[in-house]
């Protein structure tokens, strides 16, 4: 099989106020996380670490991962020493603090400090480059977060330690989002699974967003698989739960791109990079081939014509 080598390279964004530059497709998710249940350790390490060297061959600078992901931050960061010094200096690394296992849910400013450190070790690094408060689940969650003594006070002081360089939230629920972006404490924010071809509702958040220059990290443009490019309903068997009116759009999506000969993984791709409000938009392969899919579906071009008849089949589309 004949390399792949990306036509043109990834589009450069700034991250918001942290001032970063990066590549509009960041990776993230499961690294070494194998379809296959008997693969040994030594095998999924292997994977891992190839999947990260692969992506920095074809030009990503961003990483995201969390202690919520399984192996995946010792894994990346294995990847990440196996790395040239001149390519790890290039990279801007994220983490997450508030699901570890061992102290899942616990937003005190201790347990986010721990977490801290645990990534950092994991991950043979001596800085973060930005670290997310991961997944409050409810009002009293976001009160700790937000307190005295509390997860953004201890980041806070991370940040004027130079352990971070920048305070985010990644989680599904728009309000809390709201609430961090309003605050002015917070430098980036990462919304997953609504800014996709199924559902945009992220929208009026990243407008207010970039009315605050806060970074938008959009995770899962793929939904969690459902719109990678593969026959939806095969797809929704391998994901998560997914809504009958989600699963009705996709099929339609699916349909409408095998009629025109494009890839719905590269619509669906392109339509988060597309945004000019979202600085990184996070896909989660496992595997080297993966990453060369992901990029793939980046860096495919299509006429401005199929983006207009897609533009107006997504606003016929019922809320």
């Amino acid at each position: 099989m004949t390399p792949f080598a990306v036509p043109a390279p990834l589009p450069i964004r700034r991250l918001g106020r942290t001032g970063y530059r990066v590549t509009a497709l960041g990776i993230g998710g499961w690294l070494g996380a194998l379809d296959d249940s008997d693969a040994t350790l030594a095998e999924r390490e292997a994977s891992g670490i190839e999947a990260v060297r692969r992506a920095v061959e074809l030009g990503v600078t961003y990483f995201d991962t969390s202690p919520a992901y399984g192996d995946a931050e010792r894994i990346l960061g294995l990847g990440l020493q196996a790395l040239t010094p001149a390519d790890r200096r290039r990279l801007r690394l994220a983490s997450k603090a508030g699901t570890h296992p061992q102290r899942r849910h616990r937003y005190d400013g201790d347990s986010i400090r721990w977490s801290v450190d645990e990534s950092l070790r994991l991950l043979a690094a001596d800085r973060l480059d930005v670290l997310l408060v991961h997944d409050p689940r409810d009002g009293g969650d976001m009160d700790a977060v937000m307190g005295p003594g509390g997860a953004l006070e201890a980041l806070e002081g991370l940040k004027g330690e130079g352990v971070i360089g920048a305070i985010g939230m990644g989680v599904r629920e728009h309000a809390f989002l709201h609430r961090a972006i309003e605050s002015r404490r917070f430098d980036v924010i990462l919304t997953p699974y609504d800014y996709t071809l199924v559902r945009a509702t992220a929208t009026p958040l990243i407008e207010l967003a970039g009315a605050h220059d806060v970074g938008v990290i959009n995770g899962s443009p793929y939904d969690a698989g459902l719109l990678a490019g593969i026959d939806p309903d095969a797809a929704a068997r391998r994901r998560r739960p997914v809504s009958p009116e989600d699963l009705i759009r996709a099929r339609r999506l699916w349909r409408w791109c095998r009629e025109r000969g494009a890839d719905l993984g590269a619509l669906a791709m392109q339509y988060s990079l597309r945004h000019p409000g979202i600085a990184v938009t996070l896909a989660g392969p496992r595997t080297a081939d993966e990453v060369e899919g992901n990029v793939r579906h980046a860096t495919t071009e299509y006429p401005q014509e199929l983006w207009d008849d897609l533009d107006a089949l997504l606003a016929a589309e019922p809320d």
